[in-house]
């Protein structure tokens, strides 16, 4: 009989979650860009694809509250991610190439789950140590991001696809090998795991939380897409815009790594509010560069914004959720934050730049950030991190019984 490590195998799903993620999202608006797309048509395939992003997600983590295993999924997810990858390079441009591109981030969607199954190995150690965890997506795509554009600048971006394919279907391999669904044994505070009811309702201070992640995730949508044909426009190919994207992930690791620390001496929604102030201030700095070498070298600075709020926002989106509904409330936090906020980020990101330029889009998206920062300070309550983490470390964690793997 041959057992699963869930947390040791679980890093390394993380790790090739990111070499595949990073071949792709980072070059998809560069990818519709060179096919004749303007940004505003951009735009809206991009919140097309947010779009139907946002009620799979919301399906997933339904299902998922509900007995569905999400292990399963994430093989699922990435055997259609293989697929419909490949049909690119079966399109040239316009209808057909939005269309696919709106199924691939259809096919991808259950690769939310991948926080849950974390959130469920962790339930009872601190639950910081989900960033020690999710830095190794950021390993990943670093490397990934940087090997991919130059490869895509030396040959063409037509390589997509055939870059992007197997790496989904290594992930898919290992989840499907490696990651089985385990048995936890409820701590002390939790209520005991029930299917959530059909009446179930998120506490007030959750909806107020989501309000903010919506801000942030427009903002970061209309800047992150539209910074890379920026880049293209001042100069810069495949190769920056894949060093920029490396940039921000080698500051997000040590910044991830150390935010068990940082969490001694902050509340969660306090780091939420740095990171957001981070993120203000490289938007003004993005909105008046003209040198694609500066606008990407900004992104070093980003890494720190994206490790405090992504980190923060997982962490205040487990505390505030029920028991009953935490892998919906995982999935609504990435719904809204990756979903719903870039359809309107992606839109509104698309025209502003079309009809008025970089600039404005830029400082558009300041006013959001900063808004975002300033409620998720009055909205969340303040926990006590000495209550609220316990230090003991997590128990080894079993595969359920039905998961395990014959010799």
């Amino acid at each position: 009989m041959v057992r699963s490590n869930p947390i040791s195998h679980l890093n390394w799903t993380y790790v090739l979650v990111g070499i595949a993620d990073g071949s792709l999202l980072t070059f998809i608006p560069l990818l519709l860009f060179e096919r004749g797309l303007t940004a505003a048509q951009i735009g809206v395939v991009l919140a097309a694809a947010a779009g139907v992003s946002l009620v799979a997600g919301l399906v997933w983590g339904y299902l998922v509250d509900r007995g569905l295993r999400a292990e399963g999924m994430l093989v699922i997810a990435s055997a259609c991610a293989v697929i419909v990858a490949l049909m690119l390079a079966l399109t040239g441009g316009g209808v057909a190439l939005a269309l696919v591109v709106v199924a691939l981030y259809v096919a991808r969607s259950p690769l939310m789950l991948l926080d849950p199954i974390a959130l469920r190995r962790l339930r009872t150690a601190r639950r910081t140590d989900y960033a020690r965890i999710r830095l190794r997506m950021s390993a990943g795509w670093a490397g990934s991001v940087v090997l991919s554009g130059g490869a895509f600048q030396a040959l063409s971006l037509r390589l997509l696809p055939f870059v992007y394919a197997p790496l989904a279907a290594i992930v898919g391999l290992w989840v499907w090998r490696f990651i089985k669904p385990v048995e936890v044994t409820p701590v002390a505070g939790d209520a005991i795991a029930h299917p959530a009811p059909m009446n179930a309702r998120l506490p007030l201070a959750m909806v107020s939380f989501l309000l903010s992640l919506f801000l942030l995730g427009a903002a970061l949508s209309a800047t992150q897409n539209f910074l890379t044909v920026q880049i293209d426009i001042l100069g810069g190919g495949a190769f920056l815009i894949g060093a920029a994207s490396a940039f921000q992930a080698l500051t997000e690791i040590p910044t991830m790594g150390y935010t068990h620390v940082l969490s001694r001496f902050a509340s969660q929604k306090v780091l939420f509010a740095i990171g957001c102030a981070i993120y203000v201030v490289i938007f003004i700095a993005w909105a008046f560069t003209t040198n694609a070498l500066v606008a990407a070298l900004l992104k070093l600075v980003v890494g720190v914004a994206f490790a405090l709020t992504y980190v923060a926002a997982v962490v205040i989106t487990e505390e505030l959720s029920p028991p009953h509904l935490r892998a919906t409330s995982q999935a609504l936090m990435k719904s809204v934050t990756f979903g719903l906020a870039p359809i309107f980020g992606a839109l509104a990101g698309g025209f502003l730049y079309s009809a008025a330029g970089p600039r404005a889009m830029f400082l558009t998206s300041t006013a959001l950030m900063l808004v975002a920062g300033v409620v998720v300070l009055i909205a969340v309550p303040t926990r006590n991190a000495a209550a609220a983490l316990p230090s003991a470390p997590a128990p080894a964690l079993q595969p359920a019984a039905a998961a395990v793997d014959e010799a």
